[in-house]
């Protein structure tokens, strides 16, 4: 297998908070338990999602915000999942 192939198949981006991984996916639960508190927590708007019928759940998008290692790092999620991760400058 190249070299490419191999990065081609990886996560875009996940974090390491210590020993512990956390990725695009996982449960908030699984981000408090590997990363503990972050320094910051913020609703940041809604998202709507369609159910069955014409029932919609309304979520909140949540922005976590961590200092590890001198770097902040934003997590956002969707409900109850991660979302996206996105280094802060």
């Amino acid at each position: 297998m190249t070299l490419a192939a191999l990065l081609g198949s990886m996560n875009a981006y996940a974090l390491r908070c210590g020993t512990n991984l956390v990725d695009e996916g996982d449960l908030k639960i699984k981000v408090l338990q590997a990363c503990g508190e972050p320094v910051s927590r913020e609703v940041i708007g809604y998202v709507d999602r369609l159910q069955v019928g014409d029932r919609v759940r309304v979520m909140n998008i949540e922005e976590w915000i961590y200092n590890i290692s001198g770097n902040y790092q934003s997590l956002e999620f969707e409900g109850n999942k991660l979302v996206k991760i996105t280094a802060v400058r």
